[in-house]
Parts: C-alpha cells; sequence; structure tokens
C-alpha cells in the first residue's frame, strides 16, 4: 500500500481538515507543515486526462504538493543512490529537491553526490536548485520538472531522511487565471480565494449527485470551484448587479477550463428568504461578512456592535429555514474583528441560537469548532464554520 507525503500550505489545521475526508492519516507534523496518507480518494468525475495524483491535488487548496513515498533510510549514500537509479532508470536528465528539517547543510553533499554520479556515468544531469535552495511550485510547473525530470521532498527525521517522488504540484497559474483575471470583479465585495473556495467545499465534502449551494454567491467564485471540480452548483445573491457579473464570470471560466455551463444556475435572491423546503446537497459561501469600514476609519465599539447583530440576524434566520430542507451541512464565514487588540468572534453566540435538533457545529479544526482564516495586519478575519445536519 503507497503511503503518500503532503507538503500543505500555511494554514496547517485548516488543509489537514481539508484533506482527512479523501484518504487515511498515517502522520502529520504541524510544525514542518507535512502530512502522510494513505488510501486517497482518487476520483475523476469529468473525465480529465491528467494523471489520478494531479486530479486529486488540483481539486484541494490548501496543498502545495504531495510526492509517492519511496522509503526511509539512514544514510545519505542511501538516499542519493535510490534517486539517482531512479533517474537512470526512467531516462531523466533533469532533478530537482526539497529539504525539510535540516536547513541547508544537506544541499551541497547533494549536489556534490550528483555531480559525481554523472561525472562516473558520463551522463549529463542538470541540476534544477541552481541557488541551493527548495523547489517552489512556480518553479516546478514553470521547468515542467514533472514531465521532464524528477523532484524529490526529503524529510530529515532524526537520524533517517524520509524520501517522497513528487507526482503532483499546484497549478498556480489556474488560481490566479479564476481569480484575477474574472470579466467581473468587484471592490466592494468581500473577494473570496478560489483555494479557500475550495476547501470550504472539501469541508463539506459532498457527492456528486449533491449540489453545492452559495446564497451569497458574489462573484461566483464558490459556484466556479464547484463546477471545476465536478458539481452541479446554485449562486443567488440580494444583488442583481453581482448575479449578473458571477453568470458572466462562470461562462468565462467555462470556456477556460472546460466544464457544461450548463451545470451553473443562478439567481437574484435574498438569503434570509429562500425557501429550502425542497433542496438538498450543501451549503458553501463566504456569507456577509459586515460594513467594509475604510481604512482610515476609526471604529467604534458601537460599530462593531451593529455588524455583529447584522450578521446574526441573518443567519439565525437562514437556520431558521433550514429547518425544512435536506441540507446536508453548511460551511460559512462569519467576520472575526481584529478590534483594539483582541479578536472579536461571533461563532459562539450564534451556534448558542441555532436549535440543537437542526443543525450541530463540527470540531474540525484540531478539535476547534472554528477557523480564523486571515492574512496579516487584516481588520476582518473570516471565521470558518461547519455545521452538519443532526
Amino acid at each position: 500500500m503507497k503511503n503518500y507525503l503532503f507538503v500543505l500550505g500555511r494554514n496547517f489545521e485548516l488543509s489537514r481538515a481539508e484533506l482527512v475526508p479523501f484518504c487515511e492519516e498515517v502522520f502529520s507534523d504541524r510544525e514542518k507543515g507535512l502530512f502522510i496518507a494513505k488510501n486517497l480518494r482518487f476520483e475523476n468525475p469529468r473525465e480529465l486526462p491528467k494523471t489520478p495524483e494531479q486530479i486529486f491535488l488540483d481539486r484541494m487548496g490548501g496543498v502545495i504538493r504531495f510526492g509517492e513515498v519511496l522509503g526511509e533510510f539512514f544514510s545519505k549514500k542511501e538516499l542519493l543512490d535510490t534517486m539517482l537509479n531512479l533517474l537512470k532508470k526512467e531516462e531523466k536528465n533533469k532533478i530537482g529537491f526539497s529539504v525539510i528539517g535540516a536547513g541547508k547543510k544537506l544541499f551541497p553533499e547533494i549536489f556534490q553526490g550528483i555531480r559525481d554520479y554523472a561525472r562516473e556515468k558520463d551522463t549529463k544531469i542538470r541540476i534544477e536548485n541552481s541557488k541551493g535552495e527548495n523547489m517552489t511550485s512556480g518553479q516546478i510547473f514553470d521547468r515542467k520538472l514533472l514531465q521532464k525530470g524528477m523532484e524529490f521532498i526529503i524529510w530529515k527525521r532524526g537520524n533517517s531522511f524520509l524520501l517522497a517522488r513528487t507526482v503532483a504540484n499546484q497549478n498556480l497559474r489556474n488560481y490566479t487565471l479564476r481569480d484575477r483575471r474574472k470579466v467581473f470583479r468587484d471592490s466592494k465585495m468581500g473577494m473570496l480565494p478560489p483555494k479557500l473556495g475550495q476547501i470550504m467545499i472539501n469541508l463539506a465534502n459532498p457527492s456528486f449527485e449533491e449540489t453545492v449551494i452559495d446564497p451569497f454567491c458574489g462573484s461566483g467564485t464558490v459556484n466556479i470551484e464547484a463546477a471545476v471540480t465536478g458539481y452541479k452548483t446554485i449562486g443567488s445573491d440580494i444583488n442583481p448587479e453581482f448575479v449578473e457579473g458571477a453568470i458572466k464570470n462562470f461562462e468565462q471560466m467555462a470556456q477556460k477550463f472546460r466544464y457544461e455551463v450548463e451545470g451553473g444556475v443562478f439567481e437574484t435572491k435574498d438569503a434570509k428568504k429562500i425557501d429550502w423546503k425542497d433542496q438538498s446537497g450543501v451549503i458553501c459561501t463566504e456569507g456577509f461578512l459586515g460594513e467594509n469600514f475604510d481604512s482610515n476609519h476609526r471604529v467604534t465599539p458601537r460599530e462593531i456592535a451593529n455588524e455583529e447583530r447584522k450578521v446574526l440576524d441573518i443567519w439565525i434566520k437562514i437556520f431558521e429555514n433550514l429547518g425544512v430542507s435536506q441540507i446536508r451541512k453548511v460551511v460559512f464565514c462569519l467576520p472575526c474583528w481584529n478590534f483594539r487588540g483582541k479578536k472579536h468572534s461571533i461563532a459562539e453566540k450564534l451556534f448558542a441560537k441555532i436549535p440543537k435538533n437542526f443543525y450541530i457545529p463540527q470540531a474540525l479544526f484540531a478539535r476547534q469548532k472554528t477557523f480564523i482564516y486571515e492574512r496579516d495586519k487584516t481588520f476582518v478575519g473570516r471565521e470558518i464554520c461547519v455545521m452538519e445536519r443532526k
């Protein structure tokens, strides 16, 4: 049975929670941002002409790359011999590697070992780590290293080295296309990153018979990410301009990523007034994060209290209406304000007001009920919540 070594993004617990439904966890290291798993759930609903490993990675927003574990070695010679023998076997002449847990001390020794091997075998091998640094996802992608050569992940663990051959790498260009190249963008709305949209869908873990619904669709990010993976999706928003823009974005990305545009339905609706009686599937949405205050505005406690009330009123009403539905999971964001040196969360207030016989919060993030997703020095963070129907 194969083991795989995953390199996760900067939000380790969020990325781990996203991965767990799709594999069997063997071991994880939060400090190093590494995750070992087996029994990966490979799925290809759109029958894309890619490797199963790359399709698996393409749907994960929090994974940078991952590799098949080749073994654990207790000497640098064994480590190097394994890498070079595989290079020779597949007749490749480009090699790159990333070292975790050993600083830069291991780089010169690997460089020299590869050069000695190439001299002995009278062959040319191009080492892609030209500056003595780990390979980035962009470098691996731009240099087509997984097609024309090999990239290895080396994890120094005490007296041993865990070696994995990279089998899938994050495609940063696709994320740029689905984020900054949309035909419709509006600075007044919160711009949900495509990676976070993917993560939220995976936290809901819908089957491909279920529909992914976003009742605050904005520019259509969640709907696009759902369609790219292979789900049918419904988007709605109270602002007709946003709905019109979401449709344009959805159609634009359908051309780029070749999904069926008919798989997305968009409507102008107030999320508080949606009739959920005949609806099923999962809800994944950024939701309303409150007023977008000007950066020069000095926010007062009263203003924070007003925004808190508005957000809570919306979600309390939504969950009341969802009581008659067949919506299995709700993954959404609440605002978490960085106010006067403290984080002002409203999650527990909302949980306390939702009838316990309807939906209950899931403690997916290192046994925590929520995860705060934010960038440095931001006033409002997104507090991710996952509610499951009881």
